[in-house]
C-alpha cells in the first residue's frame, strides 16, 4: 500500500460522504496495521479519527469487513464479549480489507456516520480504486 494509493482511497470516500452530507474520518492502514494516510473532515466528530483507525485495523488484522463481527457479535453476546477484549478490535461496520489478487495489503476504516452510511463510504472508496 503506496501513500500515493493510500491518498486515492481518502479522496474517494470523502467524496462520497460529501455527497451523503456526512462528516467522516478516514483512515488508511498497511497490512500489519500501521498508518498509511489519515484524514478527518470539517466537523466530523473528534472521535472518529480512532473509530476509523480501530475499524481499519480490525479489518486488516482479521481480513474481514468489520459488519461481519458486528453482527456475529449481535447473535451471540458471549463471543462479543470475548472477542472486544482483544486490543483494538472494533466490531462496527465502516473497515474493509484491502486486497490484491487475493493478498492482504492494507485496509480502510471510516467513522462519522451511520454504520450503514460508513460501510456504503468504505465500499465506494474500494469501488473507485
Amino acid at each position: 500500500m503506496s501513500l500515493g494509493e493510500a491518498q486515492e482511497l481518502i479522496v474517494a470516500a470523502t467524496a462520497h460522504a460529501a455527497e451523503l452530507a456526512v462528516n467522516i474520518a478516514a483512515v488508511v492502514l498497511d497490512p500489519a496495521g500501521r498508518l498509511v494516510a489519515a484524514a478527518r473532515m470539517d466537523g466530523a466528530p473528534l472521535m472518529a479519527v480512532d473509530m476509523a483507525t480501530g475499524k481499519a485495523y480490525t479489518a486488516a488484522g482479521m481480513g474481514a469487513p468489520t459488519e461481519v463481527w458486528e453482527e456475529a457479535t449481535k447473535a451471540d453476546a458471549g463471543f462479543g464479549g470475548a472477542i472486544t477484549s482483544v486490543p483494538g478490535f472494533t466490531p462496527f461496520g465502516g473497515g474493509k480489507p484491502l486486497t490484491d489478487a487475493g493478498v492482504l495489503v492494507g485496509a480502510i476504516g471510516i467513522s462519522g456516520g451511520t454504520v450503514e452510511q460508513d460501510v456504503e463510504i468504505a465500499q465506494a472508496a474500494l469501488d473507485a480504486h
